[in-house]
């Protein structure tokens, strides 16, 4: 099976970005750190990898005031926060693809896992990237939300073996692996 995790960079002025200290602890997958751009993060993984070819694409982001790690069954067509990205950009109330549903849902069997399910991707990029990745490839992606972990490395390694269990399951499920 052949699985694409992306994780991001650091934004609002932070030194580290959690989905990114969580992949490092990922093994056996391609990776890549994208910039928290809108649309740009999206338009970056399109061109360097090619997304038809993988079974399974994940990506995942921070969501600091959450207390456990998140799957995101949805995500929805709008744009909208008071946080810049790292380009400066401030969305307010803009959708992300012009003509496309109002929500977009994951195919992926993920309540097959024990991993908390979240209605709510947000409406800042990690949601805007999951928007791009179902709109073009609901039957393969999924987003996650890293919670706080107050930089223990302990947390990162706990995610990071979460995240392959949950790989190995949907495998299982999908490809009978």
């Amino acid at each position: 099976m052949k699985v694409l995790i992306t994780a991001f960079k650091p934004f609002n002025n932070m030194s580290n970005n959690y989905s990114n200290e969580v992949l490092k602890y990922i093994n056996n997958v391609d990776k890549i750190i994208l910039d928290v751009v809108y649309d740009e993060c999206f338009n970056e993984l399109n061109n360097k990898f090619n997304l038809a070819d993988y079974d399974l694409i994940i990506s995942m982001g921070e969501a600091r005031s959450r207390k456990v790690l998140t799957l995101e069954k949805r995500a929805i067509n709008l744009s909208s926060c008071s946080l810049a990205d790292n380009a400066g950009v401030i969305k307010k109330e803009e959708k992300i693809v012009q003509n496309g549903d109002e929500y977009l849902y994951t195919k992926l069997p993920i309540e097959q896992s024990d991993i908390e399910i979240s209605l709510d991707a947000g409406r800042f990029v990690c949601n805007n990237i999951y928007y791009h990745l179902l709109f073009n490839y609901s039957e393969k992606s999924l987003f996650i939300h890293i919670p706080e972990c107050n930089n223990d490395t302990m947390k990162y390694r706990e995610y990071a073996e979460k995240i392959e269990k949950l790989i190995l399951t949907l495998g299982g499920v999908l490809w009978n692996i």
